[in-house]
């Protein structure tokens, strides 16, 4: 059984994403990057709602979120999460999603460009609340 797309669904999926063996956790992240809602859908019991927001997502901005997210797993490193409710459940209510910290390239001539991966975190909230 999926678990629901909130707080504790996600701190449940996360957790054994970065606790799979190498191997394995590779494989995920690579489907992470590449279909990242397939990857939603395959791992979370979404609300109609939610379905409908996951499609509305730019594809640039999902592939920055889901490489975001796959960075820090790599690293074996849970992203703070947090969905706030709304007292009528998971409504098409307008929300933000913010995410906070991104990758930071650096390259200096001569060299591999590096990538330094900042705390990243996740908040969904309702405009509503705002």
């Amino acid at each position: 059984m999926k678990p629901n797309f909130d707080n504790a669904g996600v701190a449940q999926v996360q957790a054994s994403v970065v606790g799979l063996p190498a191997t394995e956790l590779a494989d995920e992240l690579t489907r992470v990057r590449a279909d990242f809602k397939a990857w939603m859908r395959e791992h979370f019991d979404l609300t109609t709602s939610q379905d409908q927001q996951l499609d509305l997502m730019p594809a640039d901005f999902t592939a920055r979120l889901a490489n975001a997210i796959a960075d820090r797993w790599e690293q074996r490193i849970v992203v703070p999460f947090y969905k706030e409710t709304s007292a009528k459940g998971d409504s098409n209510d307008l929300k933000d999603l913010i995410i906070n910290g991104q990758n930071q390239l650096t390259y200096t001539p001569g060299s591999s460009p590096s990538v330094a991966a900042p705390e990243l975190s996740i908040w969904i909230r309702y405009q509503s609340h705002i």
